[in-house]
């Protein structure tokens, strides 16, 4: 195997070899690394250790605990036995200290038993497995004591057939080399400003710490440059929308005096978050600049009505728009909702999905080429190749977090005249996060409810409750109601105790409601299958719909009035407050149930809170101080790339820091042209241009 090829550039030819030129890693080794995103030496030195293997804080035997991984230093009280049993063996040994003793076993390893001696001193390593008496450490890692190996151990991940000491030995190599120059990618003073290491300390000391100092610097600098970087890059696209030529409509008295008709035509009156979203948009509009807005609204919030209305103006204005759903479901949905907050517009809306006969697909694609369709409703279909506009002034993509904003830009098109595009989400975010997610739009809270909308009454269950839930569900359904019922699977698995909604429809269609219209809704029926049975519920004609959370988004059924979860304890807290949207959609009162047997705590805190909580806004904000780690709000489904370091959770003052910083640099140079300014900008562009930049940013 060759040995790497530096070059003068070391932080930009280099980076970008493939892993193969290391030493040691051949092209099947290569494969492997592959698989965890790692193809180029770059990608390598970016991958960062979940943990460490902490040798330096040793804990007294009598205080060893349970479950946990600990270090300690202990004597061999014991001559190790050598036992075998068929191909395994293993070696017994009891270990203690003046304040209590362990029992250890080391399977397949006999060697051992030549090297561990009675009454020698070592430092084990390992999990503690039972208390009291019957504690035991099982294939303990052992040190001698005088050994000058590193504290900590850097615990990577891993994926079959990739080890630590491969993963290891190959970061080593990169970082042992004295030509390596990592290049700086903020600028001296927001360093300065906020006490931050150079890249290249934090990178070395992230994989080869030499105390729990050296990761918290390391870490702190590592974690704010991925935010610092993202939200710079992130301002930088919305600055220079201002430099782009948008459709800047000009909103006559004829115009805006049709809107106020076709809004006092609706049955209810708007609530003042709807009447100052349409006035933002509206302001957008006339801009000469394409203007990039998110509407962010509770489940119920009236959004559909925000865009219905701001498309019909467009229309009205001289262009045409276009609505992209995640669904074929909720793209049908939105076409019938916004051709009734329409009526007696006159404006022509078509609905275009991707199971649609070529025929007519190819009668509605001539229409919209010839600008006789005003309003354009549709999943993915409406960003495929064939699809022509005349005039595109408005674009809207619903339930954003399904879209990646490579997508968004794509439908917003890339010719001379860029729309203005809403994006409309019901998954709210505190405003902390909405920073990240959403750095490149203007964003509008829609908070406050249509008047007459009851709050829907939320419970928790078990199954021993199962006899009750179901005369519930009798009540319901006798006073002329629907009922959804929500499983986390489709089908029974064998390894998880989950109720399934093949399993559940069978159990509720023939045992307890066989008289009644029971019908089954999941991902994998076919599309025209799914219509036929949302037709049915809308058309009432189903008394219980059982699902899966293909039902999350979208439906609007004000009959329904009751949603039984199963295993709730399988949803995010705001999947389940989005599924608790499907009900509460008029002024009947309406209930939610969620059953759940588990009695971890942090489950039952969280569907507590759900009780407790109507506004998706609070619920957002809670969800984020009791998931822990993770996937938040399925961040990377928003298109924004995982963070290797910077985890959005545990780092929200890290975060605020990073967006002050952003603040200061956009102040004194707005445009990025400092020298020292445009390194973020380049460091941006290599590494999230892929999926979040627009070609020739």
């Amino acid at each position: 195997m060759s040995e790497l090829n530096y070059s003068e550039d070391t932080s930009g030819h280099l980076f970008r070899q493939s892993i193969t030129t290391l030493p040691r890693i051949s092209d099947k080794r290569g494969k492997l690394f592959a698989k965890l995103g790692i193809e180029t030496v770059g990608d390598l030195i970016w991958l960062m250790p979940r943990s460490y293997n902490d040798w330096s804080r040793r804990v007294p035997v009598g205080r060893l605990v349970e479950g946990d991984v600990a270090t300690f230093e202990a004597v061999i009280e014991n001559v190790p036995s050598l036992a075998r049993r068929g191909k395994l063996s293993y070696i017994r040994a009891r270990l203690g200290d003046d304040t209590g003793s362990i029992r250890a076993v080391w399977f397949n390893q006999p060697w051992l038993g030549e090297q561990l001696k009675r009454g020698e001193h070592y430092i084990f390593r390992g999990k503690i497995e039972g208390s009291g008496r019957s504690r035991s450490v099982n294939t303990p890692e052992i040190r001698a004591t005088n050994d000058e190996s590193p504290a900590f151990i850097p615990v990577y991940p891993l994926t079959a057939g990739l080890n630590q000491a491969t993963v290891r030995q190959a970061i080593s190599t990169v970082f042992s080399n004295r030509d390596l120059a990592i290049t700086e990618s903020l600028p001296a003073g927001i360093r300065t400003d906020y006490r931050l290491a150079t890249a290249d300390y934090a990178l070395r000391r992230i994989h080869a710490p030499e105390s729990e100092h050296d990761i918290e610097v390391a870490r702190r600098r590592l974690a704010f440059e991925e935010l610092f970087l993202l939200m710079a890059g992130l301002r930088y696209m919305k600055s220079g929308r201002r430099d782009e030529c948008g459709p800047a409509m000009k909103l006559t008295e004829e115009v805006l005096e049709r809107l106020q008709k076709q809004i006092a035509r609706l049955p209810y009156k708007l609530t003042p978050s709807q009447e100052s979203a349409i006035a933002s948009i509206l302001n957008d509009f006339r801009q000469p600049y394409p203007g990039n807005r998110l509407i962010q609204g509770d489940v119920g919030s009236g959004k559909t009505v925000v865009a219905a209305m701001a498309m019909a103006v467009a229309a009205w204005s001289g262009y045409q728009s276009v609505m992209m759903a995640p669904t074929t479901i909720l793209a049908t949905q939105h076409a019938e909702s916004v051709a009734s907050i329409l009526e007696g517009s006159g404006l022509k809306i078509a609905l275009l999905t991707g199971g649609m006969a070529p025929s007519r697909k190819r009668l509605l694609t001539d229409s919209l080429a010839e600008g006789e369709i005003d309003i354009l409703i549709g999943t993915h279909a409406v960003i495929e190749q064939d699809i022509r506009f005349v005039k595109l002034g408005c674009c809207v993509t619903d339930e954003q977090h399904r879209f990646g904003v490579r997508q968004r830009v794509k439908l917003s098109g890339e010719g001379d005249i860029i729309p203005h595009t809403l994006v409309m989400s019901a998954t709210p975010i505190p405003r902390t996060l909405a920073l990240i997610l959403y750095g490149d739009l203007d964003i509008t809270e829609m908070k406050d409810m249509p008047s007459g909308r009851q709050a829907v009454k939320t419970y928790t269950a078990r199954g021993g409750d199962r006899s009750r839930i179901d005369r519930l569900m009798e009540r319901e359904i006798n006073l002329g109601h629907q009922v959804f019922v929500v499983c986390p699977m489709i089908e029974e698995s064998p390894e998880l105790d989950i109720h399934s909604a093949e399993a559940v429809h069978e159990r509720l269609s023939r045992l307890v409601f066989p008289d009644r219209r029971v019908a089954l809704m999941h991902g994998k029926l076919k599309a025209q299958e799914k219509s036929d049975v949302m037709r049915d519920f809308d058309q009432g004609d189903i008394d219980i719909l059982v699902s899966t959370t293909v039902i999350e988004v979208g439906i609007d059924q004000p009959n329904a009035t009751l949603l039984i979860v199963e295993n709730a304890e399988r949803f995010g807290l705001s999947q389940l407050h989005q599924l608790r949207g499907r009900v509460g959609r008029s002024q009947i009162q309406s209930y939610c149930v969620l059953v759940s047997d588990s009695d971890d705590p942090l489950v039952r805190r969280r569907l507590t809170a759900l009780c407790k909580n109507s506004s998706g806004f609070a619920i957002a904000e809670e969800d984020l101080l009791l998931r822990g780690p993770g996937d938040v709000f399925g961040v990377h489904q928003h298109g924004i790339p995982d963070f290797r370091v910077a985890n959005l959770y545990e780092d929200g003052e890290l975060l605020k820091e990073a967006s002050r910083a952003v603040d200061q640099v956009f102040r004194d140079d707005p445009y990025l042209t400092n020298q020292e300014n445009r390194l973020i900008l380049n460091e941006f562009k290599a590494r999230y241009d892929d999926r979040l930049t627009r070609p020739g940013l």
